[in-house]
């Protein structure tokens, strides 16, 4: 973000009394986060869309370039991770192994993949399964889960 960017949302922050903010930010700024809390003097809750915590799956597949080998390093820099699901090439166990995963943070978001542009392609068999089990997350006040890009009110 630039600077102006910046200020005007601490305008508002001050103005409107807000108390927590949540960004997401990608893994390569994992070392820059500080910089965004000392600037901003209120909680923040920050996101990171790592998709998975396979890491083949991940880098090979996603190529998300975030290059931890164990959720702990997350858990170091972000308080919420994004995860996705459904998505040709995933595994009921890998998801599975996501899902234990989320559980050791204080918050998640669980997005159900849509196609779009890329080459990357949604797998509804898989998609039906995973909305069969884990429909109880909807309860969860820890968890977001997205099953429509538009869930948040945007997309």
């Amino acid at each position: 973000m630039t600077d102006k960017s910046l200020e005007a949302i601490k305008k508002v922050v001050e103005e409107k009394n807000i108390k927590r903010l949540f960004f997401e930010a990608h893994w390569i700024y994992r070392n820059r986060l500080d910089e965004i809390r000392d600037f901003f003097k209120v909680p923040i809750t920050f996101k990171t869309g790592i998709e998975t915590f396979d890491n083949d799956f991940r880098e090979r597949v996603l190529r998300k370039g975030a290059d931890f080998k164990d959720y702990r390093e997350v858990k170091k820099y972000f308080d919420s991770p994004c995860v996705m699901v459904g998505i040709k090439g995933q595994t009921r166990e890998m998801i599975d192994h996501d899902m234990e995963i989320i559980k050791n943070f204080s918050h998640a978001t669980v997005n159900i993949f849509m196609n779009n542009s890329t080459d990357i392609k949604r797998d509804d068999e898989l998609v039906k399964w995973f909305v069969e089990k884990y429909r109880y997350l909807e309860d969860d006040p820890r968890v977001d889960i997205l099953f429509e890009i538009t869930d948040f009110g945007v997309g």
